[in-house]
């Protein structure tokens, strides 16, 4: 039985391995237009035409993985991905840690100002808030140029929503994304070039092959003109994604002569139903709705979290045992010491770290994304639900379990009938918190690429460059996930008040 399942793990271990090998990686954030956006669930733009392009010179399938700028390099690195190719800067900090193509575009940063503010040079920018997106060049120039720290976001567009609620004074961003957050908005203006930079293709060190596949291939798509004609095809086809985003309301006839606040509430509804179907209602190139971002992301939350709640129940349950028999009778003395090892560098340690390196690291061999989160937040929860538990275990009588055991039965089948149900009952309502911080925890799977709700409406706001509408949508659909939750733990503690003893009113 042994050799057979060595076998059958070597099988599958050579069979990842092969698809890998089969198979080019891009590692980029699909929030760049004109260079890397969604269309519809396909990942499109400049720098996918040109990395698929290295793949078809190699004779490989193409896979575009999207997932935050500043994971981008850390994926190459890690090997999850081959190259990285989101609108990467060259610098001498990145050179230490990866392998540059030769430049494919040449372009530069600019600052984003309000009109009633206007930018008139270099120094008017000491001192003040700068909004970037954080790990770009731009908030390199603030840190470098400036002596200052930015404002860091996670894209251009929320960080002009920054500057236009006051919270900045300016933004400094790559030309491309600048003139995408400006255009419709009547109250913004870029500026001329800061500084220039030029963008290329970052690869892992020690691989000559594939950087020299993806210089000749950027050689020969600029000789041949795909690189220009892409440019000018997606150029065209990001500057649509924004279109009707910010149309001028035109007075009706019904709205002549009413009172100035009917006018002003009229202009702001018929704002907000075109901003609403241009967030969730409008059809993509595919004939898909960006709504639909919110649908596949609902379901990657959902999935992520209950399973991640059912697996946390389970390894919570097997420490909390362990830990409270040791405690009450000296048991385990071994798994007790791990479990607290356990317990110690799960609870001390944050979510979103635990997260990366069980993707980069303990888990980098793995395809399954989905699979990666709900074992990275389950053992996460399962360290929490497993000292909730305890607590209950303890505050059970001991002679409940004394009376177990002299009735005959084990000692785990005296825990599993006996006790367990009672301990249950005390820290239901602590075990409820626990789920619904899971559920809001599964927020930030969108740094392993997955695309969940909350990336879903970060998705929408960075095609249409509408902040508000996107994030109050998704917050609506966390807090309705929230209350159902909340509502359906009412009926099982009610439930259990109803059906034995509960010890925490007292009832029989």
């Amino acid at each position: 039985m042994k050799k057979f399942l060595a076998a059958l793990s070597g099988l599958v271990l050579a069979t990842c391995v092969a698809q890998a090998a089969e198979t080019l990686t891009m590692a980029t954030e699909a929030t760049f237009p004109p260079y890397e956006f969604l269309r519809g669930p396909e990942i499109v733009g400049i720098d996918v035409e040109l990395s698929r392009a290295v793949a078809q010179k190699l004779g490989k399938e193409f896979r575009a993985e999207n997932m935050d700028f500043d994971s981008v390099i850390p994926a190459v690195i890690s090997g999850k991905a081959d190259l990285a190719a989101s609108g990467i800067t060259v610098t001498e900090d990145r050179k230490k840690n990866v392998d540059f193509s030769e430049p494919y575009v040449k372009t530069g940063i600019v600052v984003i100002y309000k009109k009633s503010n206007p930018f008139t040079g270099k120094d008017q920018l000491k001192g003040k808030k700068i909004g970037v997106q954080g790990g770009t060049t731009s908030d390199a120039y603030v840190k470098e140029e400036l002596k200052q720290e930015p404002e860091r976001f996670k894209t251009p567009p929320e960080a002009c929503a920054a500057m236009l609620a006051g919270r900045c004074a300016f933004v400094i961003a790559d030309v491309d994304p600048a003139r995408n957050c400006v255009k419709g908005e009547a109250a913004l203006a870029i500026s001329d070039f800061l500084s220039s930079e030029e963008y290329a293709i970052a690869i892992a060190k020690g691989q000559p092959e594939l950087l020299a596949a993806v210089n000749e291939t950027i050689a020969e798509a600029k000789a041949d003109g795909r690189l220009a004609r892409w440019i000018v095809d997606y150029t065209a086809e990001s500057d649509r994604l924004k279109d009707g985003g910010s149309a001028v309301v035109e007075p009706t006839p019904e709205s002549v002569g009413r009172s100035g606040l009917a006018a002003w509430l009229d202009e702001k509804w018929t704002a907000l139903r075109e901003d609403f179907y241009l967030c969730f209602l409008k059809k993509a190139a595919d004939g898909s709705s960006r709504g639909m971002y919110l649908v596949n992301g609902l379901s990657i939350t959902l999935q992520v979290a209950l399973a991640s709640i059912v697996f946390g129940l389970v390894l919570g349950f097997l420490v909390a045992v362990i830990r409270s028999s040791h405690d009450k009778y000296g048991y385990f003395t071994v798994l007790n010491a791990l479990c607290k090892i356990y317990l110690t560098i799960i609870r001390g340690t944050p979510m979103v770290v635990q997260l990366l390196i069980t993707y980069y690291i303990i888990l980098r061999s793995v395809e399954s994304k989905v699979l990666i989160a709900i074992l990275a937040f389950g053992i996460n929860s399962g360290a929490y639900q497993a000292e909730i538990m305890r607590a209950g275990i303890v505050s059970i009588d001991p002679g409940q379990m004394e009376a177990g055991r002299a009735l005959g039965l084990s000692y785990w089948r005296t825990m599993i009938r006996i006790i367990l149900p009672q301990a249950i009952r005390n820290v239901l309502p602590a075990l409820g918190n626990e789920f619904i911080v899971l559920m809001k925890d599964t927020s930030i799977v969108g740094y392993i690429a997955l695309i969940d709700l909350a990336k879903g409406g970060d998705i929408i706001r960075s095609q249409t460059y509408s902040v508000y509408l996107p994030y109050l949508t998704v917050a609506a659909v966390y807090l309705i996930l929230v209350m159902t939750m909340t509502w359906l733990l009412g009926l099982l503690e009610r439930y259990l008040r109803n059906t034995g003893a509960n010890p925490v009113h007292n009832d029989s």
